[in-house]
């Protein structure tokens, strides 16, 4: 099997030795053991069974999108420390992965714990992937790699991305459900005890999750980007920059653009990356906790219609797209057009800009005839999308108007800025 064990872990020395024993017998050649800072040894224990530990910024999902931006394996199978394989764990997985309709999938999973409280809670979890067609992470999730980095990895929210990314991947083709079990460790409801930890659970999954849209809804802000290459980004700001300089810049107003739009409630920051095989790449250059996308092959328009579209298949109730290189953008104007969108009423909101485009677009749901024939990179960018939009009889809303920073005129007026 071409396949890579992506482990993440937080002080794990004790747990980790009874998942690598059965791996290393196994004969998994690649295991990357992701570590967010442990302080028991756990990197020292992965070294002495021979298994790559990376270290990471602390958090699981950031954790599983280092390891799997590392793995060269064409299958990654993202598994909890603290979990104990079946006997068959390898015939299993072997038969899924040579199924060519097969896309991922995981296992059933057990808690390693007697007690009718638990078998409740495995009863659940099974009913709750059928039901929900989404895994948990202690149910050790499996993906080709090709399909992972299409899907944009996991997103970097505070829970719940092993259900989030787990349905996105159900979306995509055939899932296998095998049967495992997998056993998890039980210490956390050992330590906390059974109803506390259950109770906490629910309400965590209740107040984060992108997936239980009753309870929470978070419109997504996707910001474009294109992968900050020398000599590709901000071509008309050399000279006076140099190719390096200005590569330097577009990456520091991506950085900007990410921060700002985190720091609002009930959004959820996206980067679409341009081209799409970039998501490694931009994933180390940004070093920050977003979910990436590629925006897949088209021009600029069908790149924009899609992406609408494939959030809008998600569960998105509004989208909002967002460009890369308006600096010092206030904060205040896409908190205004969140709120234009957040009634659910058809229309779309326009951020223009003062060179006749526009630096954001939101829509409720997709409308492809927006995007077709726009005379894109031109004055009249704007004039277009709202003619388009007049005659689709789409109400629009303007936000206040913000500059590009694309000529070496806006250089002054950034530097300025404080």
């Amino acid at each position: 099997m071409n396949l890579c064990v992506i482990i993440p872990t937080l002080n794990e020395a004790e747990t980790l030795p009874r998942l690598l024993t059965p791996l290393r017998a196994g004969g998994v050649s690649e295991i990357l053991v992701v570590d967010g800072g442990s302080r028991d040894g756990t990197p020292d224990i992965a070294r002495k069974f021979g298994v790559t530990c990376l270290p990471s910024t602390r958090g699981r999902a950031a954790q599983l999108n280092r390891g799997a931006a590392a793995a060269r394996g064409d299958w990654l199978w993202f598994l909890h420390a603290d979990t104990a394989l079946s006997a068959d764990w390898h015939e299993q997985l072997r038969r899924a992965m040579e199924d060519p309709a097969v896309v991922g999938g995981g296992f059933r999973s057990v808690i390693d714990a007697p007690g009718a409280g638990y078998r409740f809670l495995d009863a659940w979890g099974w009913l709750r992937t059928r039901s929900q067609r989404s895994f948990y992470g202690d149910q050790g999730i499996f993906v080709r790699r090709d399909l992972f980095e299409r899907l944009g990895g996991f997103a970097e929210i505070p829970v719940c991305e092993d259900a989030e990314f787990s349905r996105r991947m159900w979306r995509a083709g055939r899932v296998a459900i095998l049967p495992g079990p997998l056993r998890t460790s039980a210490r956390r409801w050992q330590r906390h005890g059974w109803w506390r930890t259950v109770f906490q659970h629910s309400c965590l999954v209740l107040t984060h999750s992108p997936i239980l849209p009753f309870f929470r809804s978070l419109v997504p802000v996707v910001i474009f980007a294109k992968l900050p290459v020398p000599g590709e980004v901000k071509t008309r700001l050399v000279p006076p920059l140099t190719q390096q300089e200005a590569a330097d810049l577009a990456l520091k107003l991506l950085r900007e653009t990410v921060a700002t739009v985190r720091r609002l409630n009930g959004v959820q920051p996206i980067v679409a990356v341009w081209p799409p095989d970039g998501l490694a790449r931009m994933r180390e250059l940004l070093s920050m906790p977003v979910r990436l996308i590629p925006q897949e092959d088209g021009g600029f328009g069908k790149r924009l219609a899609d992406i609408f579209n494939k959030l809008h298949e998600e569960g998105a109730k509004g989208t909002i797209i967002l460009g890369a290189d308006h600096p010092n953008l206030p904060a205040g104007y896409l908190k205004q057009a969140v709120k234009l969108l957040s009634n659910g009423k058809d229309r779309i909101v326009l951020g223009p800009t003062e060179d006749g485009g526009y630096y954001l677009i939101g829509l409720t749901r997709p409308h492809p005839e927006l995007f077709h024939n726009i005379p894109f990179s031109s004055p009249d960018v704007l004039k277009a999308t709202r003619e388009r939009a007049k005659t689709a009889g789409l109400p629009v809303a303007l936000l206040p108007p913000w500059y590009d920073l694309d000529r070496p005129e806006d250089l002054s007026r950034y530097n300025s800025s404080p």
